[in-house]
């Protein structure tokens, strides 16, 4: 039952979603900037080449594009580049229910399935397969009991994203309600992704949502093929649920046909956890009132979920060692943002080395701040969780204490990046990468009547 909700649901779509040019243009964005600025990138790109099947014949073969080179691979493969690139800064968005991320996975997958059914397809068929692709993992998410889901140490934008990419894929390539239904079930034998990264900043994270968006283009191609994939694979005795959680909630799948999960979902001003950013909001506030020379103490209060995240092992987290290790430190973006006075893209970026100097993990300055940070839960702060991903922060400098409070950073649907802060964002991420950010929006932004050939021609480096 719950699988054929998510199959009429798929069948149905409106695609007309006000909010998906602005997640469009910031999916972009984050992919090639990925591309231009990870680290990880030269080594996820040659292994995508290493495992991927034979470059594509021009004149017979489904090929897609890897951004922004303009590479052509197959389209499983270019999913796999290109959902990676876009989570490389872990800067793309963010759906605080389900607490995942479901542009990279999603868009990377229908963008491979629409080239994969040649240039001319209409941008419109990409649109409507994002739109469902965001709905389907964001109410996977929801009904898989998110934390729970973490606490069993698997990675949501991983597992369920598998599913976001299927409902995108399949619904670009014009599937059935029997392929697509055989899809989910191919689907439900594919979703992974463990929470182990955090160990060692392993750039598992990275390739996740690639993984995610090849898995969507393969369980369409088998069930387009006509294999046949298990029944109830969600909410079936050894489905999804009950395999990978301690708490789900299938209910949450009848509502799935009244959301509009694009609108629903947050995007980044920050490249680092998004348990962090209302943190980062708060400590930007009281910033211009600070000397860092004079702090004495900095007193991070997050759900408890982020603690576990960005606080625990203090230790450690105090002591990062890589460029997702400082993404994962609540201290390290405490130390930054008072520092910088922010941490945004540049100075995050220029934090962690990767624009026009070292990395200033090992500053003493840094050091300091960071040892005199403390990360813990709020019981305020805990109830409103996970409706809200709130924070309070404490900074002692000085003598004197500031204290600031945010409970809906920044981002959010309820206090969305403005117009000029989402501009502002792609225009940084693609400086220098070839990509020109005032045509890439342009097109974004008229997508209808055109062909998604349109769309891959403006977010290729010319």
């Amino acid at each position: 039952m719950v699988t054929q909700r998510i199959v009429d649901h798929c069948l149905s779509v409106d695609p007309d979603r006000p909010d998906l040019p602005a997640h469009l243009l910031d999916w972009f964005a984050v992919a090639v900037g990925g591309a231009t600025h990870a680290d990880s990138t030269p080594a996820i790109l040659d292994g995508v080449r290493k495992v991927a099947g034979p470059t594509p014949d021009p004149e017979s073969d489904a090929a897609a594009t890897v951004l922004p080179s303009g590479e052509r691979l197959t389209p499983a493969d270019a999913a796999l580049a290109n959902g990676a690139l876009a989570h490389s800064l872990d800067f793309d968005d963010t759906h605080l229910a389900s607490s995942l991320h479901p542009g990279a996975p999603v868009i990377a997958a229908a963008l491979a399935a629409a080239e994969g059914e040649g240039p001319e397809t209409p941008a419109d068929r990409f649109r409507a397969g994002v739109a469902a692709g965001y709905d389907v993992a964001c109410t996977v998410g929801e009904a898989v009991g998110p934390d729970a889901h973490y606490d069993r140490g698997f990675h949501v934008t991983a597992t369920c994203g598998t599913f976001g990419a299927v409902a995108a894929a399949g619904v670009v390539r014009g599937l059935d309600a029997d392929e697509l239904r055989d899809a989910f079930g191919i689907a439900g034998s594919q979703a992974a992704g463990s929470l182990q990264f955090l160990a060692n900043g392993a750039w598992n994270k990275r390739l996740h949502p690639g993984l995610a968006a090849r898995r969507g283009i393969e369980a369409t191609d088998l069930a387009a093929a006509g294999v046949v994939g298990a029944a109830d694979p969600l909410d079936g005795e050894h489905g999804f649920f009950s395999g990978y959680s301690d708490e789900p909630n299938p209910a949450a799948v009848d509502r799935i046909s009244e959301r509009d999960a694009v609108a629903e979902t947050g995007r980044k001003p920050y490249p680092c956890c998004r348990y962090l950013h209302a943190a980062i909001d708060g400590l930007r506030e009281v910033a211009p009132a600070v000397d860092p020379d004079a702090v004495e103490g900095i007193e991070v209060a997050i759900p408890s979920a982020g603690v576990r995240l960005t606080g625990e092992p203090i230790a450690a987290k105090r002591r990062p060692e890589g460029f997702v290790d400082c993404q994962f430190s609540a201290p390290f973006a405490a130390a930054v943002t008072l520092t910088e006075g922010t941490a945004d893209a540049e100075a995050f970026l220029r934090a962690v080395g990767r624009l026009d100097g070292p990395p200033r993990w090992d500053d003493p300055a840094i050091r300091r701040l960071m040892d005199a940070t403390s990360v813990e839960t709020d019981p305020a702060i805990e109830a409103r969780f996970p409706e809200a991903w709130g924070a309070r922060v404490t900074v002692t400098a000085g003598g004197e204490t500031r204290e600031a409070s945010v409970s809906v950073p920044l981002g959010e649907p309820e206090k969305p990046m403005s117009a000029a802060e989402t501009e502002a964002k792609a225009a940084g991420l693609l400086a220098g990468s070839g990509v020109d950010a005032d045509r890439l929006a342009a097109v974004v932004e008229s997508l209808s009547g055109r062909s998604v050939a349109d769309l891959v021609d403006a977010a290729t480096a010319e």
